[in-house]
């Protein structure tokens, strides 16, 4: 599709930069390939279609991409192969007649099933997209491979953008040039662009200076369709947007009272204290100078309660709790934070943190993650009590881990981590409590093992439940429900609840025992 300039859009700052040296690139005739990408780990809507097309414009060549692969009318099983075909030599014709082509998205128009997300997962670590996609798919790569050489013999360039970077690790590397994180300057060219050049670009960079070109600009677009946009308006809608699709809703979460949770009364007071009062209470916190603890780890064995408190938190904030998931890429992450400061006060809850983040890992030379640097830099921010920090609330982080000697001590250091909570298996008397607690909050497990629907003793199986956590006692419980159900069905005779329970807790004492065996034998 030919057109010119003036007939598109006008570009922001960032954008007209990166098309400036698209074009310086082209000219020069240095490399074969030229890719242009968004910035690292912030995902799509930077304008890398809206550069190629202006590119394209500028030379007077057609921008090719999925819509050239889709021509193709083949409906064999081969009609992918006959695509990659079509885009071949849609690029080579475009190469001798214009001494460039320029390709949008070229791996989604060659092979769109094994897409993946591995750029946005684990950074610019040269090669790791054959490490973290293990179906990586060949066919860019081969396509990349014919038409640099197509490239080389006519002395033209191509110009390419990809959604991943498995393929790049099976060909020299091209010259990359990337689009810059957005400005207030582009900012303000998209709002002016908008014809809202009344909103305070400035104002809105301030709070969310995150926000993609096309994020910013689907934003103004719902204010626009209810009326005349205005600085408060905007910064309503995109606060309202985050908060939507990132915050976690009470309704979505089974309700914890953590007061009922024996061995969990002192991380309840805790985070209370030191988390809760001063976020719930404002006034007497801006009296009285008082701030919560902004980084909190939460640590100990599985199954102890950690994940718990993360349900009781999201019933408490009802809509103030952000979770981060452990297959959010940084990207998405970065949004979630972001949210987060849309609708400070609020917490952002980090579940297996040690897996999530990680820490030092001796694959990218001891750099760290790209999320764990991310979160290196948020959680200074976050404590570092800044103006925005003061006039929007705080946001607080809590992690929790099994084995905090997979995080860096840069992370744990005081500062960033202020306050430190233990999660432990329960004591003797603790467990017996659980136990009840579980039988009574099961209707079928209080038919099956009590007698009147009383709770039965349950000395015997907290006494065969020794190391067992939370997790493995409501277990117990399940098991014993079972062994209980299956007899009555069978026509033998009952047992007494007891029985069944302590029946039950020798069999997941045998199951671990097994399981922990087998790893010895096969890790040493």
């Amino acid at each position: 599709m030919n057109g010119t300039s003036s007939m598109m859009s006008p570009m922001s700052p960032s954008q007209k930069k990166a098309k400036d040296n698209l074009i310086g690139a082209i000219k020069t005739k240095a490399v074969p390939l030229v890719e242009l990408r968004s910035p690292p780990a912030l995902g799509r809507g930077y304008g890398v279609t809206f550069v190629l097309k202006a590119v394209a414009a500028e030379l007077g060549a057609p921008l090719l991409g999925v819509a050239t692969a889709l021509e193709c009318h083949d409906k064999s099983s081969d009609g992918q192969g006959q695509a990659i075909k079509r885009l071949y030599s849609a690029t080579v014709a475009s190469l001798e007649k214009h001494g460039v082509a320029v390709i949008d998205d070229l791996d989604l128009a060659c092979d769109p099933r094994s897409v993946r997300r591995s750029r946005t997962l684990v950074g610019d670590i040269k090669g790791s997209g054959d490490i973290f996609n293990w179906e990586v798919a060949p066919s860019p790569a081969m396509l990349l491979k014919a038409l640099s050489d197509a490239a080389s013999s006519a002395g033209g360039v191509i110009v390419f953008s990809s959604v991943e970077d498995a393929h790049l690790a099976f060909i020299k590397a091209p010259l990359t040039i990337t689009l810059e994180e957005s400005t207030v300057e582009d900012y303000a060219a998209v709002l002016n662009a908008m014809s809202a050049k009344q909103v305070d670009a400035e104002a809105i960079y301030a709070l969310h200076s995150q926000l993609s070109p096309a994020d910013l600009k689907a934003s103004a677009a719902r204010v626009l369709s209810k009326g005349e946009i205005s600085t408060k308006a905007l910064v309503s809608s995109i606060r309202d947007e985050l908060v939507s699709v990132s915050a976690v809703a009470p309704e979505e979460v089974e309700p914890v009272d953590l007061a009922e949770f024996p061995g969990l009364e002192n991380i309840k007071e805790e985070l209370e204290r030191n988390v809760l009062f001063p976020l719930e209470n404002p006034d007497k916190a801006k009296q009285f100078g008082l701030t919560p603890k902004r980084g909190v780890l939460l640590h100990g064995q599985p199954g102890t309660g950690k994940t718990t408190v993360g349900r009781w938190l999201a019933n408490r904030l009802k809509g103030k709790f952000f979770l981060v998931r452990e297959m959010m890429v940084q990207a998405d992450i970065i949004k979630v934070f972001a949210a987060a400061q849309a609708a400070a006060p609020a917490v952002v809850f980090i579940d297996d943190a040690d897996i999530v983040i990680g820490g030092w890992r001796p694959l990218d030379g001891h750099r760290g993650s790209d999320v764990f640097r991310f979160l290196l830099g948020r959680m200074d921010g976050l404590t570092s009590r800044g103006k925005r920090q003061r006039e929007n609330g705080d946001v607080v982080v809590i992690l929790t881990g099994q084995n905090v000697h997979w995080m860096a001590d840069m992370l744990l250091r005081s500062g960033r981590i202020e306050l430190w909570l233990k999660t432990k298996l329960p004591e003797p008397r603790q467990k017996r409590e659980i136990l009840k607690k579980y039988i009574r909050e099961d209707p079928g497990a209080l038919e099956l093992l009590g007698k009147n629907r009383e709770v039965p003793n349950v000395q015997s199986a907290a006494q065969a439940s020794d190391s067992f956590c939370c997790a493995d006692l409501r277990r117990v419980v399940s098991d014993a429900k079972m062994l209980a159900a299956w007899d009555r069905s069978s026509q033998k005779t009952p047992l007494e609840g007891s029985v069944y329970l302590e029946k039950a807790a020798e069999r997941v004492r045998s199951m671990q025992d097994e399981v922990k065996s087998t790893t010895r034998n096969l890790y040493g």
